[in-house]
C-alpha cells in the first residue's frame, strides 16, 4: 500500500504555490487515495466490519432490526413492521397475522399462502385444541425464535431475547390448493391441484382435482377415479360436443357399427336384434346402452 490512512488524512494538497506544483500535489493525493481504498475493498469482510456502527445504520435504513452475516441478511422481515423496497427470498409465507390474532383473541380460522420451492400452497388453518383449550406456542421459523421488542407489542426482531416473546395460537394446517410444476414426459409444466383430498395414508392425493396444461391439451382429473375424469384438448367431450363426420355400417348386419366424429376420433357401437331382425339396442363402448323401440 502507497501509504496509510493517516497519511491521506494529514497530507491534503496544499492549496499554495505555482498551478503545476498545486496539480502535482493533488495528482499525487488521488493516487494515494486510490491504492488506500482498492486495499480497503480488497481486504473488506465480516470479520473487520464495526457492527456496533453498522447495525444503527440499517436500522434507520429498512426500519427494522437486521443481522449481516457473510453479507446475508438473516433476520426475518415482517412488511407490518417494516418498509421493505426491493426484496429476494427463497420462501414467503402470509401468515404473519397470528400474531395479531393472538394478541386480539381471535381463534378463528387463518387462510394463507406459503410460497417455496417454485410452488404456491393455499393453506387453512385452525386453531389447534388441547382439551378444548386452544393450544399456544412462539412464533418462530428455521430454528429462530421472534420476540417483542418492548412491551407496546408493535415490533418483533429474532436477534435478541426480551422479556416478551411473540405467543401465538398453534394451527393445524391443511393444503386446500398448490399451484405448482410437475415433469409429464420429461418435461415441466404448470399444475393446479385443489382440495385436501381424503385423508388416505396410502395415497396422499387421492380424491384431489388436477388441473394440468401439457404441450397440446389442457387435463382436467379427479385422482384415484377413472369415471370422474374430463380431457379436454383440441375438442371437448362434453356432452357430446363433437359433431359427426362419418357413419360405417358395413359391419351392421354382424351386430356393430362405428362413428367418426370431429378430430378422427372413433367409436365403435354394438347392435342387438329381436327375432325379426330389427335393432332393440344399442351399447357404446363404455357399455351403456340405448334402448331402439319400434
Amino acid at each position: 500500500m502507497a501509504g496509510g490512512l493517516s497519511e491521506l488524512d494529514t497530507g491534503m494538497p496544499e492549496r499554495t504555490g505555482s498551478v503545476e506544483d498545486r496539480l502535482r500535489a493533488l495528482y499525487d493525493y488521488l493516487a494515494l487515495l486510490l491504492e488506500n481504498l482498492r486495499y480497503l475493498l480488497r481486504n473488506l469482510g465480516p470479520e473487520n466490519m464495526n457492527e456496533s456502527e453498522l447495525l444503527p445504520w440499517l436500522n434507520d435504513a429498512l426500519e427494522v432490526k437486521t443481522l449481516i452475516s457473510n453479507t446475508v441478511i438473516t433476520n426475518e422481515l415482517y412488511a407490518d413492521y417494516g418498509a421493505i423496497a426491493d426484496l429476494t427470498v427463497d420462501e414467503l409465507r402470509t401468515d404473519y397475522a397470528k400474531a395479531q390474532r393472538y394478541l386480539a383473541g381471535n381463534t378463528g380460522p387463518l387462510d394463507y399462502l406459503y410460497i417455496h420451492d417454485e410452488q404456491i400452497e393455499f393453506l387453512s388453518g385452525t386453531v389447534h385444541l388441547d382439551g378444548g383449550v386452544p393450544a399456544t406456542e412462539q412464533l418462530h421459523h428455521r430454528g429462530r425464535y421472534f420476540y417483542w421488542t418492548d412491551g407496546t407489542r408493535t415490533q418483533m426482531t429474532s436477534v435478541e431475547i426480551t422479556a416478551w416473546p411473540v405467543v401465538v395460537y398453534q394451527y393445524d394446517e391443511l393444503i386446500k390448493g398448490t399451484y405448482c410444476f410437475q415433469t409429464v414426459d420429461n418435461v415441466k409444466v404448470p399444475v393446479l391441484i385443489f382440495g385436501a383430498g381424503t385423508g388416505d395414508q396410502s395415497d396422499p392425493n387421492l380424491g384431489k382435482g388436477y388441473l394440468r396444461k401439457d404441450a397440446d391439451s389442457l387435463d382436467m382429473f379427479l385422482h384415484g377415479s377413472a369415471d370422474n375424469g374430463i380431457f379436454i384438448g383440441q375438442y371437448t367431450d362434453l356432452v357430446g360436443l363433437r359433431k359427426t363426420t362419418g357413419l360405417n355400417f358395413s359391419n351392421y348386419e354382424n351386430g356393430s357399427f362405428t362413428e367418426t366424429v370431429d378430430g378422427g376420433l372413433t367409436e365403435t357401437y354394438g347392435v342387438r336384434f329381436d327375432e325379426n331382425g330389427y335393432p332393440v339396442a344399442i351399447t357404446d363402448g363404455s357399455g351403456h346402452q340405448t334402448e331402439v323401440v319400434w
